[in-house]
C-alpha cells in the first residue's frame, strides 16, 4: 500500500451539522413522495477513510484513493462489476508472444489541456512509473514490464521480461495522465485525465466533489455531480444515510443493518469481501525475526470463529491459513486454519527461548477497517490469556499508513489486504522480499512467486501457488484471521451491486 498525507481541516472532517425540524421534515417529504429528476442527477458516497493522494502512480488503496482517481482518469482496460475485462482507452489487444502484448487505442481522445492521448502518452506514463527516481508505489504491480514500444500514434506494444499472465487484469489499475502536465503537476489537488469526471471542489480530509464532463468520450454517466465524503466514523456514516445525506456507504456496523432495513429511507446488506484481515508481524524486527515458534503460537492463540460470531454476527470466512479466499485464482483448498488452542500457544511461547513474559506492541489503525478498535481489543485480550503482554497503540489511519509505507511499522499491526485482480500473484506479491511493505524476507517464498510468473499455464500456476501458500502458512509471517465481510447500505434513490474487490465508483451505481 502507499499513501501521501495531506493536511486535514479538523473543523470539517467527519462532523455533521445538526438538522433543524424543518430540514428533517423536508427530507421526510422527499423520501415519502419520491426523488426529483434533479436530485437523481446527484450522488453522495461515503468513504471510510481519507483520500491521501491523487497521483495515479502512488495510490494503492483501492476503496479510497484509487476509486477516486478512477473517476478522473481512464485506464486502458476496466473490470466491470461482473469482473469481466473490457476496453476503455484500448480498442483492441492481443498477445504477440509470451512476452509481448500489442494494443490499439481508440482514436481522437484528448486530455482537457489539449494533449493527445496516444501511444506516446501511454509510453510516457510507463516510463514515469518504471523510473526508479519516481519511487512509484504502483511499480511493484508492473515489475515484469520492461517498457513500451510505440508502433504508430494509436498502436504500441508492452514488453515484459517474462510471461505476465495477470497483465490485462493489472492494467485495470493503471490510469493514464497527461504526460507534459504531469512533469510539473500538483497532485495534491489537481488532476488531468480523460475520465468521466473532473474536480469541482476538493477539501483534503473532508470531501471530493466531482462534476461530469460534457465532452467525455465514453458512455454518458448517470450522475452529473458526485460527492465523495471522507467519514471514518461508522455511526456518522449511518446517521447521514438515514438523514438522506448519503446514497452509498460501506463498512456498516452489523448491529446497524437491521435498523437501516427497518427504516423507510435506505436498505442494507452483506457481501463477500476479498479482503483478508490479519495481524501482520514486522518480521524484520525482534522478536519475530528469530522466533518462528512465537509466530505460530500467536496463530494458535486467536479464536477467529469467536470474533466473527461476536463482531460480524457470524458473517465472514475464517482464513484457511492463507491470504487468499476462494474467489482468488491460486487459492489453496488443501490448507486448514490454525486451530484455536491457547494451551498449545502457551507451551510454544514458554519454549520459544525468548525472555518471559513476551511483550509486544499492537498497532490498530482507526476508521479504515470495520470495527478495528473493538477487534484490536479482543485480539489483545486473547494474546494476554496465553501470557503475552500487549500494549495497544491506536492511531488515525493516515498516521498509521504513513508509518507503514515508510518502513516504520511497529512490531505488530491489525490490518486488511486485498488485490482487485483476484489473482494470487498480486496479493502474494505484497510479501515478496522486494516489496518494501512486505516486512518479511523469505527466499523460498520469493522463488515460488518468481516461478509462478514464468508461465502462462493456469494449472502450473495453481501448483506453484500451492507451494507458496503452504510455505507462508508454515512460516506464519502473520496471524491469518478472516475475510472481513462487506457490509453496505444504499438510499432508496439508487441501486448498487456489491462487489468484493473494493472498487467504489459512481458509474457502478444506478439511479432508480
Amino acid at each position: 500500500m502507499s499513501f501521501d498525507c495531506f493536511p486535514s481541516k479538523k473543523s470539517e472532517v467527519g462532523i455533521m451539522k445538526p438538522f433543524s425540524k424543518l430540514h428533517a421534515g423536508l427530507i421526510a417529504g422527499v423520501l415519502a413522495f419520491g426523488v426529483s429528476v434533479a436530485e437523481a442527477r446527484n450522488l453522495n458516497i461515503a468513504l471510510s477513510a481519507a483520500v491521501l493522494t491523487l497521483d495515479p502512480h502512488q495510490a494503492t488503496a483501492v476503496q479510497t484513493d484509487v476509486s477516486v482517481i478512477s473517476h478522473l482518469y481512464s485506464p486502458l482496460l476496466i473490470r466491470d462489476p461482473d469482473y469481466k475485462i473490457r476496453g476503455v482507452l484500448a480498442e483492441s489487444w492481443k498477445a504477440v508472444d509470451d512476452n509481448t502484448w500489442q494494443f490499439k487505442l481508440k482514436p481522437g481522445i484528448k486530455f482537457p489541456n489539449g494533449e493527445a492521448l496516444d501511444a506516446n502518452a501511454v509510453k510516457a506514463n510507463f516510463d514515469r512509473l518504471l523510473n526508479p527516481d519516481t519511487k512509484a508505489r504502483v511499480k511493484i504491480w508492473f515489475d515484469l514490464v520492461t517498457g513500451v514500444e510505440v508502433d504508430n500514434p494509436l498502436e504500441f506494444k508492452i514488453k515484459t521480461r517474462a510471461p505476465f499472465p495477470g497483465l490485462l487484469d493489472q492494467l485495470s489499475m493503471l490510469f493514464i495522465m497527461a504526460p507534459e502536465w504531469a512533469k510539473t503537476a500538483n497532485f495534491a489537488t489537481t488532476a488531468m485525465g480523460t475520465g468521466p469526471y473532473e474536480i469541482k471542489q476538493y477539501v483534503p480530509g473532508d470531501r471530493v466533489v466531482l462534476q461530469a464532463k460534457k465532452d467525455y468520450f465514453g458512455e454518458k454517466v448517470a450522475f452529473e455531480d458526485v460527492t465523495l465524503r471522507m467519514i471514518p466514523e461508522p455511526a456518522v456514516r449511518v446517521a447521514a444515510l438515514l438523514a438522506g445525506e448519503l446514497d452509498l456507504i460501506l463498512d456498516v456496523p452489523p448491529t446497524d443493518l437491521k435498523r437501516i432495513n427497518a427504516s423507510r429511507n435506505a436498505k442494507a446488506g452483506w457481501g463477500e469481501s476479498s479482503r483478508a484481515m490479519i495481524l501482520k508481524f514486522n518480521n524484520l524486527k525482534s522478536p519475530f525475526t528469530e522466533s518462528k515458534a512465537l509466530r505460530q503460537a500467536l496463530n494458535y492463540a486467536i479464536d477467529r470463529k469467536g470474533i466473527i460470531d461476536a463482531m460480524y454476527e457470524g458473517q465472514g470466512r475464517v482464513s484457511n491459513c492463507q491470504m487468499l479466499s476462494p474467489m482468488y485464482f491460486g487459492y489453496n483448498p488443501d490448507l486448514q486454519p490454525y486451530a484455536y488452542d491457547p494451551a498449545r500457544a502457551k507451551r510454544m511461547i514458554a519454549g520459544s527461548g525468548l525472555p518471559q513474559p513476551v511483550s509486544l506492541e499492537l498497532e490498530v489503525p482507526l476508521g479504515r477497517y470495520l470495527l478495528s478498535q473493538e477487534i484490536g481489543q479482543i485480539v489483545a485480550a486473547q494474546l494476554e490469556e496465553v501470557g503475552i503482554k500487549v500494549t495497544i497503540k491506536e492511531m488515525e489511519f493516515a498516521t498509521w499508513s504513513a508509518k507503514y509505507t515508510k518502513g516504520d511499522m511497529g512490531q505488530m499491526t491489525f490490518m486488511g489486504q486485498a488485490w482487485p485482480t483476484l489473482d494470487a500473484d498480486g496479493l502474494l506479491s505484497l510479501y515478496d522480499p522486494s516489496n518494501p511493505g512486505g516486512y518479511w524476507k523469505d527466499q523460498v517464498f520469493a522463488e515460488a512467486l518468481s516461478r509462478g510468473r514464468s508461465t502462462v499455464d493456469p494449472e502450473k500456476r495453481k501448483a506453484i501457488y500451492k507451494e507458496a501458500t503452504a510455505r507462508m502458512c508454515d512460516e506464519a509471517p502473520v496471524v491469518f484471521l478472516f475475510n472481513q465481510p462487506l457490509t453496505y447500505a444504499t438510499s432508496n434513490k439508487v441501486e448498487w451491486k456489491s462487489r468484493g474487490d473494493d472498487w467504489v465508483r459512481a458509474y457502478d451505481v444506478v439511479p432508480k
